[in-house]
């Protein structure tokens, strides 16, 4: 039983971190890693969630396999030093939302992780989905909304990165339409513990589910 769940708490661990070596581009590994992150962090913490509080070594591990972004060593990333310690606390926000939504129904932590992935992407794709025809039909005003929903926007964000001036984001969304009024960055110092309490507290209804449906 030990191994076994030593293969399964590595497995969600390295998925995590799969995208960087297959960027072929270097100085973009280090980004790509953290949007794949942003979209895998809550269907990883569901599916962690079967595996009981165990299961949060995982984002730990993100956290410490990605320390040289905190010395500005990886590449895509120079520059970002402090601030990806908040990206890491957004990023545990979000596994800790997934973490809860698994625990709360342990036998469906599969349907339910799948269901996070696929809403997960569908939050970070809607920014750029309306410029996909070359001109944007969504108003500036809608644009902020999907980018202030989007896990990469408040990952990246909240890691020091401009997001907005992302070349996945800047044109197709119409980012340089949004008007600062309208939407501004994610506050690393502040989207980032609140990320946390969030994903804290939605695994502690979790666990209260749980033990109201064994009871």
């Amino acid at each position: 039983m030990g191994t076994r769940l030593h293969l399964y708490l590595a497995a969600l661990f390295g998925l995590g971190l799969v995208v960087y070596p297959l960027c072929s581009e270097p100085r973009q590994a280090g980004v790509s890693t953290l949007i794949w992150l942003s979209l895998w962090a809550a269907p990883a913490g569901a599916l962690a969630s079967r595996v009981g509080l165990v299961g949060w070594v995982v984002p730990v591990g993100w956290l410490l396999a990605l320390t040289p972004v905190i010395a500005g060593q990886l590449p895509g990333l120079e520059g970002v030093r402090f601030e990806w310690f908040y990206g890491a606390l957004a990023l545990g926000g979000l596994f800790g939302v997934g973490w809860g939504a698994g625990r709360a129904s342990v036998p469906c932590s599969v349907t339910t992780a799948a269901v996070l992935l696929i809403v997960g992407l569908l939050l970070a794709a809607l920014p750029s989905l309306g410029g996909l025809g070359g001109i944007a039909p969504w108003s500036p005003a809608m644009a902020a909304c999907f980018l202030d929903f989007s896990p990469a926007s408040l990952v990246l964000e909240s890691a020091g990165i401009d997001w907005m001036r992302h070349p996945a984001v800047y044109g197709p969304a119409g980012a340089d339409s949004i008007d600062p009024l309208l939407r501004l960055p994610w506050v690393g110092m502040w989207a980032g513990p609140g990320a946390l309490l969030l994903g804290c507290l939605t695994s502690w209804m979790g666990i209260q589910c749980r033990a109201r449906s064994a009871a």
